[in-house]
């Protein structure tokens, strides 16, 4: 409804629709209509984009490809852009246009390539150096497939990182938050603190990234 009307997206249509689970994460998801296309020229997502930012720390979008190439303007102000693939050929070929696209479309972000469900035994249908060797470029992180986590985690309906904190699944997830906040200048991680919305909601704690890297310094605390 918001996108059909985006006089109605502000500060206080952020505070209301955003699903708070937990004190650090807050969620805002839509599902798409299957009978008529979503039509829009994108300043709608835009200005979603822009309120989130203003309310939150860091924001973390799932972006589906067709909005990507239909909208090309959303990630022209991103700093880290995380293409998360498989090892297949059909991932292999869709990771090399992407990498292409990113770099001709938003040749100043930083382009992070993570591998999921990656199967601990048995042969993949192709292995990680021929898939690096067709994509041109390192996988940087590899997140071990686990389905009894998996599925634990969606019974509790939390998250994978919360459900398995100790799970070798978790590990690359954390190691990819730190590497992420090491990024993103500290000019941009503090823009949104102390920050009011028009809901007059403070921004500061609010986010994902600070959420995580939170989990993952207590169990580095832990291990100590």
């Amino acid at each position: 409804d918001a996108i059909d009307n985006p006089s109605r997206i502000d500060g206080l249509f952020i505070e209301r629709a955003m699903v708070k689970a937990s004190e650090k994460l807050a969620v805002l998801s839509a599902e798409a209509p299957i009978n008529q296309p979503l039509m829009t020229d994108g300043a709608a997502f835009f200005q979603l984009q822009e309120e989130m930012r203003s309310a939150f720390e860091c924001t973390v979008v799932d972006l589906p490809r067709g909005m990507l190439v239909q909208h090309p303007h959303l990630v022209s102000d991103m700093q880290v852009i995380v293409i998360v693939t498989d090892l297949t050929l059909a991932a292999a070929r869709d990771t090399i246009r992407l990498l292409s696209w990113f770099k001709t479309n938003a040749p100043n972000t930083s382009v992070t390539v993570l591998a999921n469900r990656v199967v601990g035994t048995g042969q993949p249908e192709i292995t990680r150096k021929d898939f690096e060797t067709s994509i041109e470029r390192k996988i940087d992180y590899l997140v071990p497939l686990d389905m009894k986590l998996a599925a634990q985690a969606a019974k509790l309906g939390k998250p994978v990182a919360e459900a398995g904190k100790n799970s070798k699944t978790v590990t690359p997830i954390g190691d990819l938050v730190r590497a992420i906040t090491a990024i993103v200048p500290d000019d941009v991680k503090d823009a949104g603190k102390g920050k009011k919305g028009k809901g007059d909601k403070p921004a500061g704690g609010s986010s994902l990234l600070g959420g995580l890297k939170g989990l993952m310094t207590k169990r580095a605390a832990k291990a100590k």
